[in-house]
């Protein structure tokens, strides 16, 4: 409906699903007024869905193509893309241009994980420094982004980054930057793969080692147990054999000596008669 003006955008938890929904419905002006609130709304970064509706496209044919010109910027572009192209663009609100703002420093940020101060300076149009760090902080709290200032090494150091809406004329590029992530993830494996085995091959040596030296000592220990076993029936049957007593040992005298003896018995028996 011509002329109609947008209604209060319900909430949802899609931020941006409101104003698609709306943006089916609505033609000719409304259409403005609806790009305009969705660049205002708090917590709509993406715009890529609103971009694909029939009513938005056929504004880009339009005198108020600079308005889908617009809603693309916020959808891909920065701070700098829109100085390059302020006279063919609406000017912004105060709300929009601090919005491009935090959606620039979401790009540098994926680019770079210790974004330095002075490129952020750059980018965003900023020369007060304080002015750049409360900025960043704001940015933080929206979710956006999360990160720490490191005030002494003048940088802005990353740790997570939404991703904003991916141009059509990118597909290439990200299929080129997948496939080569595939390949770096094969190579990654592959050499896993080769570690692995040699920590197999490295453990299963180690076994057999420890299996021989298992083997040696339970031979010495079976070697141990028969000495041991024939020391004792040695020791055994050297204490069986009994000792005669020393009174009932018969001393042998020679025959020589017996026999002088007996001839003098007899010498001196034939004497006496």
């Amino acid at each position: 409906m011509a002329g109609e003006q947008p209604s209060t955008v319900l909430s949802s938890n899609n931020p941006i699903e409101p104003y698609v929904l709306l943006a089916k419905s609505f033609h000719g002006s409304a259409i403005i007024s609806l790009i305009n609130q969705a660049l205002d709304a708090n917590g709509v970064y993406i715009f890529g869905e609103l971009l694909e509706q029939p009513s938005i496209r056929q504004i880009a044919e339009s005198p108020d193509a600079k308005y889908y010109q617009l809603l693309m910027l916020f959808a891909y572009g920065t701070c700098s893309d829109y100085e390059a192209n302020k006279s063919e663009l609406p000017e912004l609100t105060s709300i929009q241009k601090r919005k491009l703002q935090q959606l620039t420093i979401v790009s540098l940020a994926a680019k770079n994980k210790r974004i330095p101060y002075n490129e952020l300076q750059s980018q965003l149009g900023i020369n007060d420094l304080r002015e750049l760090e409360d900025l960043i902080i704001e940015t933080i709290y929206t979710g956006i982004i999360e990160g720490k200032l490191d005030q002494q090494a003048q940088t802005f150091e990353v740790d997570f980054a939404i991703s904003r809406d991916v141009r059509p004329d990118s597909a290439d590029e990200i299929i080129s930057t997948l496939d080569a992530w595939c390949s770096k993830c094969e190579n990654t494996l592959k050499g896993l793969q080769d570690e692995i085995r040699k920590a197999n091959n490295v453990k299963a040596e180690k076994e057999n080692v420890k299996n021989e030296i298992k083997n040696k000592a339970n031979a010495i220990e079976e070697v141990k147990a028969v000495i041991k076993a024939e020391s004792s029936t040695t020791a055994s049957s050297s204490s069986g054999k009994k000792e005669t007593p020393s009174y009932l040992k018969i001393s042998k005298k020679s025959p020589r000596e017996g026999g002088l003896r007996g001839s003098k018995f007899v010498r001196d028996q034939n004497s006496g008669s």
